[in-house]
């Protein structure tokens, strides 16, 4: 049996709506790593978040790695490692976050312990709660951040079409710095290094564990995960996607993030 690698994405994908993991997902990744098949958790989460879902799914074995903030870090679960970490211009960020001001947006960056932001607002305390991070509000984030961070986020938690119009404004400015903006849902609009994405992570874990990528499958639901899906030989889209989404998957879930898609993935692709 050729050894499989799924490429999975937390949010809206592996996880439910109130964030949890559901015991057929959970059972569904245990027969395939018992078969010998990997699960790699592809998220845009920063590392700190992705760790405490690492543990509730019990990757932390000889093998098992993530791949976090949207490619720019790549984790050895087992080693507790870092493998691959790069990051935005620090020089930058004070342009963005008062563009972002502008807006009426929540821009936010990261340390190697949690989020940085300058405002506590509704948005920083609905991020720390759904991500379980811990933050810390600046006067200037600028003044604290000595190397360069893993990306920086801006939230409106009401006006995906409020982020798409700063996405637009920022459209030269991105180009000049070398970042590249995409939606990580409705509600997240994320600047990373350019080339910098999910499926920059999965070729370069491919190519460090010397696995092709004719063995490889991805699941993921929004524009995040576009890269993902046409990174691997078997892109799966969630049915709770947004419809444009689908036109990246060769296979459609019929079961949602809250029923259990990602076990009917692996049940159809990793155990059949």
């Amino acid at each position: 049996m050729e050894k499989k690698i799924l490429f999975v994405d937390l949010d809206g994908t592996l996880l439910d709506d109130n964030k949890n993991i559901t015991p057929e997902n959970l059972a569904a990744i245990q027969k395939a790593t018992e078969a010998g098949h990997a699960v790699v958790v592809t998220t845009g989460r920063p590392l700190y978040s992705t760790i405490f879902q690492l543990e509730k799914l019990h990757m932390d074995k000889p093998g098992c790695y993530a791949i976090t903030s949207n490619g720019a870090l790549i984790y050895d679960a087992h080693t507790k490692k870092i493998i691959f970490q790069t990051g935005v211009d620090k020089n930058c960020i004070r342009e963005a976050f008062d563009e972002a001001y502008k807006f009426g947006l929540h821009p936010q960056t990261y340390s190697d312990h949690g989020v940085l932001c300058e405002r506590e607002d509704p948005e920083i305390q609905y991020y720390a709660k759904s991500t379980m991070v811990n933050y810390e509000v600046l006067d200037d984030v600028t003044k604290v951040i000595t190397r360069d961070p893993i990306k920086m986020l801006f939230i409106d938690l009401h006006d995906r079409a409020n982020l798409e119009k700063f996405r637009e404004h920022m459209e030269s400015w991105s180009k000049e710095h070398h970042i590249d903006m995409f939606f990580s849902c409705d509600i997240y609009l994320e600047f990373l290094p350019e080339g910098i994405n999910k499926g920059s992570g999965i070729r370069w874990l491919c190519n460090y564990l010397n696995v092709p990528l004719d063995n490889t499958l991805a699941a993921g639901d929004a524009e995040n995960d576009i890269t993902m899906l046409q990174a691997v030989k078997t892109p799966c889209v969630m049915k709770n996607a947004r419809p444009e989404m689908y036109a990246y998957g060769v296979y459609i879930t019929e079961h949602d993030n809250n029923h259990s898609g990602i076990a009917e993935i692996i049940q159809k692709f990793m155990l059949a």
